[in-house]
């Protein structure tokens, strides 16, 4: 079971998810979604907001310390986007495809978590552990990571 967080005004809820299978890239299961960043404090190095959309993902800061890192994401697209974060060291956009998607696990690479499928115009948060590395944050449903939606992220 993974822990994702869920903006709702200026409050943030814990919920809880069934995570994805690997290889399924399907986020059945996910929870009611919020529709909009109002309220995010944004504050310290260690939150980082983000958008997703067709074909990018953004997001500000692109690095962290070690330690508890929130990604809030916005869905910005038209589509639904996911958003995992991926400790490699894999160049950016170079992580090779099993057919329209990455394989979940890869070698040389680790999901090390990540926020299911989720509608356009919504926002997710997803609160994690991470150690120093470098990371990359993708889309990896069918086609989007070829399409340009991957940045690098550091942890020092």
């Amino acid at each position: 079971m993974r822990k994702s967080v869920r903006l709702a005004g200026a409050a943030l809820f814990s919920i809880a998810f069934a995570g994805c299978a690997a290889d399924t890239n399907d986020a059945a299961g996910s929870s009611s979604l919020d529709t909009s960043m109002e309220g995010s404090s944004g504050t310290g190095s260690n939150s980082i907001s983000g958008t997703l959309q067709e074909w990018k993902v953004t997001v500000s800061p692109n690095m962290a310390t070690a330690g508890e890192v929130t990604f809030t994401i916005k869905n910005n697209g038209t589509i639904g986007h996911e958003f995992l974060v991926v400790k490699t060291d894999i160049l950016d956009g170079q992580i090779p495809l099993d057919g329209d998607h990455f394989a979940e696990p890869s070698p040389g690479l680790e999901v090390i978590d990540e926020i299911g499928e989720f509608p356009a115009g919504t926002t997710e948060s997803l609160s994690l552990a991470l150690e120093a590395g470098n990371y990359q944050l993708v889309c990896n449903l069918p086609g989007h990571y070829a399409a340009g939606m991957h940045t690098t992220f550091v942890v020092s």
